[in-house]
């Protein structure tokens, strides 16, 4: 089976976590930045915009006096055509994000979208028979969830409680990105500059196939581009993990570039980006206490669950996971949880390429 090594970085302060957290932290840098008035108002306005109830969350002062906080942080292929549609999306991006208050620590585990785990749909009303715990890639977790119509967050609810029975951890906050988001972002600060590792081609946000080109090398890339980036692992030959590292790698673009904005007409449209595309059970208050423990962006670890791709019997791409990594991981959070500093996990084996057959753009369920 194969592993993956975590790595310790020294981060710069955009990369607390993946895709919507660099948003996130930009709005923080608004609030303590000396801007006043109507930006400041506007920020406030727009955390209050994105905050959603997800059943069964906590409520914000019982944060207060614990050794840890987690995050769930998942960026969906939900694009205005298909939300206006009502189509239900899936979670391409899954990222475990825990502060340790403890040790100043933040602990990043990035999931691979396909990975096989235990769904439980019990109490769920989805289609398809399915009505009990069965083996399902993770990313299908929000996908069915979100055809439960008894609440607009079941897709959220169903991803959380997935990755709590995967991971052993309670998940105490949850932050929803869409595609659009995402490429607004990039927008917004007019693009970033990328060491980008292979020439590809890839579908754009609306899913038309090929209409995204990107050349091999230092490029400057708009949010369109970095989107297909970020989502392409067909040409990876580290596929789903080579797009985790992909992503890590725009965060930091993105981090970079925000750090040298002093625009108001820059902060407005990131604004505008978070608050048409991002859902959070996070309040304007959570912001402003979170920002408390910044110094843990200096003190990172990150773990990427490895395992093995191939055609499963149902003829779809699984990704396995390893289960001796599994645990490994798993041990280390709950001591993260704890307020217990945690190492990252020495590496084993390389990763030998992997080939994902599959496409995004089936109609067909993946």
């Amino acid at each position: 089976m194969q592993t993956r090594s975590a790595r310790k970085r020294q981060p710069s302060a955009g990369k607390m976590f993946i895709k919507v957290v660099a948003a996130l932290l930009l709005l923080l840098t608004v609030i303590g930045s000396g801007y006043a008035g109507a930006v400041f108002i506007k920020t406030q306005e727009t955390l209050a915009k994105t905050q959603i109830t997800i059943p069964g969350s906590k409520v914000s002062s019982k944060y207060d006096d614990v050794p840890s906080e987690s995050f769930l942080i998942l960026g969906t292929d939900e694009t205005k055509a298909s939300k206006d549609r009502n189509e239900p999306a899936r979670s391409d991006v899954m990222i475990v994000g825990i502060l340790n208050k403890e040790s100043e620590q933040l602990v990043l585990t990035s999931i691979p979208r396909d990975s096989l785990v235990n769904i439980d749909y019990s109490n769920y009303d989805v289609p398809y028979g399915k009505t009990g715990v069965e083996q399902d890639k993770i990313t299908h977790a929000h996908y069915f969830g979100s055809m439960d119509q008894s609440n607009s967050y079941n897709g959220i609810k169903l991803a959380r409680e997935t990755t709590e029975n995967l991971l052993g951890i309670q998940i105490d906050h949850v932050v929803k990105v869409n595609f659009q988001g995402f490429v607004q972002l990039i927008d917004a600060l007019n693009g970033v500059d990328l060491d980008v590792r292979y020439a590809f081609k890839e579908q754009d946000s609306a899913r038309k196939a090929d209409t995204i080109t990107v050349e091999k090398g230092m490029q400057h890339l708009t949010g369109e581009q970095a989107l297909a980036y970020v989502r392409n692992r067909h040409d990876d030959p580290l596929g789903d993990i080579g797009r985790g590292q992909k992503q890590m790698q725009v965060i930091q673009a993105v981090a970079k570039e925000a750090a040298s904005f002093r625009s108001l007409g820059a902060y407005r449209d990131i604004l505008n980006a978070v608050g048409d595309n991002v859902e959070t059970n996070l309040g304007p208050n959570d912001y402003t206490r979170l920002a408390d423990y910044t110094t843990a962006l200096q003190n990172t670890t990150e773990y990427q669950l490895a395992g093995e791709g191939y055609i499963g019997i149902s003829g779809k791409w699984e990704y396995h996971l390893d289960p001796n990594q599994l645990e490994l991981v798993k041990n280390n959070l709950a001591q993260a949880m704890q307020g217990q500093e945690v190492a990252p996990i020495k590496e084993e084996t390389e990763l030998p390429a992997e080939t994902d057959q599959t496409t995004e753009t089936d109609s067909t369920i993946q």
